[in-house]
């Protein structure tokens, strides 16, 4: 008697921990967050057993299940893995080297984490049981080659980042877009290949992106710019060897409205080179330590004029090696929602007065200092008299220096040349008398001689 008793309490006891997964995780109920699909949230990341070897069960609605951090390197078939309802699904920050046909049963899943991971295979067939997957995040793995990548069952993925994976020498041969190569849907609109070995993007590498709206493709070893897709609204070429931009490169992209260009090695914003980019909202070039000059007519001549042209909101030109700009830029700085300009080497002299008139937040100039003159260096410029901005010599009085040096060397060097060049037989100063009659000779001749007829 008292062994079916303990045999039925233990019974009890696995039925009840295999059919409560919220009694090991933390589940909140989806309407609480104000999403509009019902279910629970389940968060299991840090679970401190081997969570998929127990025979656990989702409830019948759920809504998210998060496995991260649970330091799981396979997918085994478990009850973990299974839901009609499941829509996001967090398996980042494990060891999964790799994921086989049958372990995803989610047909309603569209967002999918599976970053940080060891994972170097994927099954052609991986996403079977997952075809509505808008959202695939396989960053930090180490994947190498488009044959163990197969998107083209995914229908309906949007986003997809691949960030560092060695996957750049196999991009120079397959294309994205191809069924043989990655197999992308032309659905995709965000794609982010961020420190995946690039060199070089092919030609017509993007012709069949129709609808691609940010490309994320920093942190590569591209040198020069190539061609873009005209339909992109995020553009982030970030720490690149890139060494020169012009206006050419950004012509066909009318509806770019973030540009981001960080440490790049350009040395100068040439003129003219963002005017293509009339919706564009928000500019970064930071970190360009090569980078010392930015034309004022940058955006063309048309914002120094008029502000309205101007629809630029934020800019961020800190940590590079600027160390003035223009007073023409007054009006179309002016009208920014956002100006950094912080951890530049600023000449503060009269011709950076200007830049003290600009409305820029307190946070946006704790280190916008002056590099020079040495009497104010490391000087918080909104925090220095306008009176010390000054030019001690400008260019006009330079000149007028010089030609006074170049006039008195040459008065010096006549004197030299007459004290002791001339013969000592002769007197300097029949010499100099002689010099002052031939002059006055000269006076007398005069000016129109006529000429006398044969």
């Amino acid at each position: 008697m008292k062994l079916y008793i303990i045999i039925t309490l233990i019974i009890h006891s696995y039925t009840v921990r295999s059919a409560n997964i919220c009694a090991e995780c933390v589940c909140r109920d989806s309407a609480k967050d104000n999403q509009d699909f019902l279910g629970d949230n389940i968060d299991c990341s840090y679970y401190s057993g081997a969570i998929l070897k127990t025979d656990y069960v989702l409830p019948s609605v759920v809504y998210s299940l998060d496995l991260s951090s649970n330091n799981i390197t396979q997918l085994e078939q478990s009850g973990l893995l299974k839901s009609t309802t499941l829509i996001e699904l967090s398996l980042n920050n494990n060891a999964i080297k790799e994921i086989k046909t049958k372990e995803l049963h989610f047909p309603q899943l569209k967002w999918l984490d599976l970053s940080n991971n060891q994972l170097e295979y994927l099954d052609k067939d991986a996403f079977r049981n997952v075809n509505k997957l808008e959202y695939l995040n396989l960053a930090n793995n180490r994947l190498t080659t488009h044959e163990k990548l197969g998107f083209h069952r995914l229908s309906n993925l949007n986003e997809l980042i691949l960030n560092h994976n060695d996957l750049g020498p196999s991009l120079m041969e397959a294309n994205l877009f191809d069924r043989d190569g990655f197999g992308l849907t032309h659905k995709i609109q965000s794609l982010s290949i961020s420190g995946i070995n690039l060199n070089r993007v092919p030609d017509n590498f993007f012709s069949d992106a129709y609808d691609i709206r940010t490309l994320i493709i920093s942190k590569n070893n591209l040198s020069d710019t190539f061609e873009f897709p005209f339909t992109l609204e995020y553009l982030d070429l970030s720490d690149n060897p890139i060494k020169e931009i012009s206006e050419e490169d950004f012509s066909d992209l009318p509806g770019l409205k973030v540009l981001k260009l960080n440490n790049l090695r350009i040395k100068e914003v040439p003129e003219y080179v963002f005017t293509p980019l009339h919706g564009l909202g928000q500019l970064e070039l930071e970190r360009n330590k090569n980078l010392t000059v930015f034309s004022s007519l940058a955006f063309g001549r048309e914002v120094l004029d008029d502000p309205d042209d101007f629809v630029l909101e934020r800019l961020s030109l800190k940590g590079s090696r600027l160390t003035k700009l223009e007073k023409d830029l007054a009006v179309p700085f002016g009208q920014l929602n956002l100006l950094d300009l912080q951890g530049n080497p600023w000449r503060c002299d009269c011709e950076l007065t200007w830049l003290k008139t600009l409305q820029i937040e307190p946070e946006y100039y704790e280190h916008l200092r002056c590099a020079w003159p040495k009497p104010f260096y490391n000087s918080k410029i909104f925090e220095l008299d306008s009176k010390y901005f000054s030019c001690t010599l400008s260019t006009h009085h330079v000149g007028l220096i010089i030609a006074a040096i170049t006039f008195c060397v040459t008065l010096a060097l006549t004197a030299v040349y007459i004290f002791v060049y001339i013969p000592k037989h002769q007197s300097r100063g029949s010499c100099i008398a002689n010099m002052a009659s031939a002059s006055t000779a000269y006076t007398m001749l005069p000016i129109n001689s006529p000429r006398s007829e044969p």
